[in-house]
């Protein structure tokens, strides 16, 4: 009798659970990845954190610069533009930049400070900072193409008489404005950007830009983690 009942209990008794494959625990992503991971549009005026970018403009009244800027925590891009004509033992360089105050999905809100380079009055090879706009930007952006509005102040260099004697100027800040296009993708692009500003001769800018853009810190795009 013990032997039926000990043989009956090794039958009827529940198989003995899979043995479970250990979780592996994955260290939460910090909030600056959540920052850097959150849905931003392509943006002509703003870059991303640890983006460089190599852009070329040509246009009027400047003919043509090329630019160099760098994303720092997507909020901040600094840089150079200049120019390097001929007759230039070394090339003219001048600070740009944005501040992004708010970027979302695809909105975005911030300011931005831009030099505009004048041929000289004596048609000398040497261009002149006649004009220096501080405008607020605000842009829109969906898949590669994005569009932007400015409004803010220029300062612009007006001839006091002569306007062929360019030593004797004055300094006047008025209201201007522009709008920029940009279709492209988070490595190259084209944008026309235009600006005025308001005067007894309206001051005209105007470029189309070709830029380059390199992701330098390579920041992965992940929303979380979770075991699988």
């Amino acid at each position: 009798m013990p032997l039926f009942v000990l043989a009956a209990s090794l039958v009827l008794a529940p198989p003995a659970p899979p043995e479970r494959e250990p979780i592996t625990r994955l260290e939460p992503i910090t909030r600056l990845e959540h920052w850097f991971a959150r849905p931003k549009p392509i943006s002509p005026r703003f870059l991303d954190h640890g983006t460089l970018e190599l852009a070329l403009a040509g246009g009027t009244p400047h003919l043509y610069r090329l630019e160099l800027r760098v994303g720092l925590f997507d909020m901040v891009s600094v840089g150079v533009t200049g120019h390097w004509l001929p007759g230039q033992p070394w090339p003219q360089l001048w600070p740009v930049g944005a501040l992004a105050f708010w970027r979302g999905r695809m909105f975005e809100v911030g300011a931005r400070y831009q030099p505009v380079l004048f041929p000289a009055v004596d048609h000398a090879t040497t261009f002149e900072p006649q004009a220096h706009f501080a405008l607020a930007c605000f842009t829109i952006g969906s898949g590669i193409f994005a569009a932007g509005l400015d409004v803010g102040a220029a300062n612009l260099r007006v001839p006091l008489v002569d306007p062929s004697r360019p030593t004797e100027f004055t300094r006047q800040t008025l209201f201007g404005g522009g709008f920029v296009v940009r279709v492209g993708n988070e490595w190259i692009g084209a944008s026309a950007d235009a600006l005025a500003a308001v005067h007894e001769q309206p001051v005209l800018v105007f470029e189309v830009k070709l830029d380059l853009r390199f992701d330098l810190a390579k920041v992965a795009r992940r929303s979380g983690r979770t075991p699988r």
